[in-house]
């Protein structure tokens, strides 16, 4: 009998990790080499989506799959974490996580086709369309937060169980039941809702920092 959840090796990221990756991504690479190069900025702004959706993908993932799926927990254990915090809700956070992970690509892939257009010919443009894959990408962020607080509360509890909690050491470590009124922390709409309707779920004053933060110069490599 061995807790999977002792091996998790880093902490759930939370939200402001997430700002802080596309602002260390704005850092990393110069919007424009030359005050006057508009193609260099251009291709800029295809290199700060592609590389917010690697950084957010791989974050998604790595906690979706450090965090054990069915198979791979102890009967036992999961009893413990069906009676503290519901089997159910647990398999369908880490599943968030997984259908991020996802989302993550589909916007990147959507946005790098519309960077690459014909039309796509201004740096307005190009910079519009980069503020709104972030934001999209953030829509995604804000949605999964509940899950990974869930995961987060999670990840403490049963890592901090005993190694030898058997038999009825198991129901003594379960005493305190979830709260039925408390519900799953996956929201709502559903993933196929939300993909569909996404860029309508925009928050505008993500769009204001993110036009904030492209009025900061970056780094020049």
């Amino acid at each position: 009998m061995e807790n999977e959840f002792k091996k998790i090796s880093s902490a759930v990221p939370k939200e402001s990790d997430f700002f802080d990756v596309i602002i260390s991504v704005k850092k990393q690479r110069p919007t424009c080499v030359n005050a006057d190069d508009d193609s260099v900025a251009m291709e800029g702004c295809s290199y700060n989506v592609s590389s917010v959706m690697t950084r957010f993908y791989r974050m998604f993932f790595k906690v979706y799959d450090e965090f054990p799926d069915e198979s791979r927990i102890d009967p036992l254990y999961g009893d413990i974490l069906h009676q503290r915090f519901n089997y159910g809700y647990y398999l369908d956070a880490r599943a968030e996580l997984s259908f991020a992970s996802w989302m993550m690509i589909e916007i990147s892939d959507k946005y790098l086709d519309l960077l690459c257009a014909d039309d796509c010919d201004s740096l307005g443009k190009c910079e519009s369309l980069k503020r709104s894959a972030l934001a999209c990408m953030l829509v995604v962020v804000r949605r999964c937060v509940p899950c990974m607080a869930f995961l987060d509360k999670v990840r403490e509890y049963m890592a901090n169980l005993d190694d030898c909690v058997v038999g009825e050491h198991a129901s003594a470590a379960a005493t305190a039941k979830y709260n039925l009124d408390e519900g799953s922390p996956v929201p709502q709409p559903g993933e196929h809702e939300f993909a569909e309707t996404i860029e309508h779920l925009v928050d505008p004053q993500t769009l204001v920092w993110l036009e904030e933060l492209d009025r900061v110069p970056s780094a020049v490599s």
